[in-house]
């Protein structure tokens, strides 16, 4: 969220904008968008996700959208149940299986919180109802997610597991350039794909962020601002990885939300919120 108050500032000198991080827009979405739209200023997604559903919608009637798909990897823990998060350690969190990330978006995957949190920048991104909005699991990271349309037609982006692409395609719009050493799409060579509906009661933190994003207003930021509080926490080995959901949860539950805040409140709300969840653990 410390990307927020350079964001507007760039957005209010008209400058495109290719956003990797999701959450400004999670936090406060209302904010970007509306100074976007005022300032005339392009914002370009980076996220592999979202890079997938815009390309997905080029040259296409958006008013004909019907649903937005995000696929998910599952992250280190998707073969585990519940149970069997018991006492996982940090290592074992770290160790995602198609995408080599930072520790903070690791550990998110691994609990399906980033995907909750990508959920609301699609939402925010494309104007696009939650109800709208689903989340497939697909352990290869191939299809990077899709559109449907009115008719049934479901346009969608693929592509080997490489943020180079999406990273230089939002620097290149609307051109294309070539990437060295990328490794090219062979699906004779995968086989199969696999997909798989959600278990909202297995990723907990998801259907979370489903519910922050549904209610709006700062209890976005505060969900955003206890998830980082507690993913940091997890790192310091200072609580176990089924707490993280526990501190958000708790955090949510207790929250005065504030509809429509403006940034002065966003930020207060967001400092506030990690002192909290610093406390739970003393």
């Amino acid at each position: 969220s410390v990307g927020l108050a350079s964001t507007l500032a760039a957005i209010r000198m008209g400058k495109t904008i290719a956003i990797a991080n999701k959450e400004t827009l999670v936090t406060a979405g209302h904010l970007v968008m509306s100074e976007a739209k005022k300032y005339n200023a392009p914002i370009l997604p980076v996220d592999s996700e979202h890079s997938a559903l815009f390309q997905s919608m080029n040259g296409e009637n958006t008013k004909r959208i019907e649903r937005l798909i995000l696929t998910a990897s599952g992250g280190s823990f998707r073969d585990k149940t519940r149970a069997e998060l018991e006492g996982v350690t940090v290592k074992d969190a770290l160790n995602h299986p198609n995408w080599s990330m930072g520790a903070k978006i690791t550990i998110d995957s691994a609990t399906m919180m980033n995907k909750g949190l990508e959920v609301i920048e699609a939402h925010v991104l494309f104007d696009m109802p939650y109800d709208n909005i689903d989340v497939l699991l697909h352990r290869e990271s191939i299809i990077h997610s899709m559109v449907e349309y009115s008719d049934t037609s479901v346009m969608a982006q693929l592509g080997s597991p490489d943020m180079r692409v999406p990273i230089q395609y939002a620097l290149s719009y609307p051109d294309r350039l070539p990437i060295a050493n990328a490794q090219r799409l062979n699906l004779a060579q995968i086989g199969q794909l696999h997909f798989k509906e959600v278990d909202f009661d297995r990723y907990r933190a998801l259907k979370l962020a489903y519910d922050a994003g549904r209610a709006g207003g700062t209890v976005l930021t505060a969900m955003n601002a206890a998830n980082e509080a507690a993913v940091a926490l997890f790192l310091d080995e200072k609580i176990t990885f089924l707490q993280i959901e526990e501190c958000i949860e708790r955090v949510m539950d207790a929250h005065n939300n504030i509809l429509l805040p403006d940034l002065e409140t966003i930020l207060a709300v967001d400092s506030e919120t990690r002192k909290i969840v610093q406390s739970m653990v003393k």
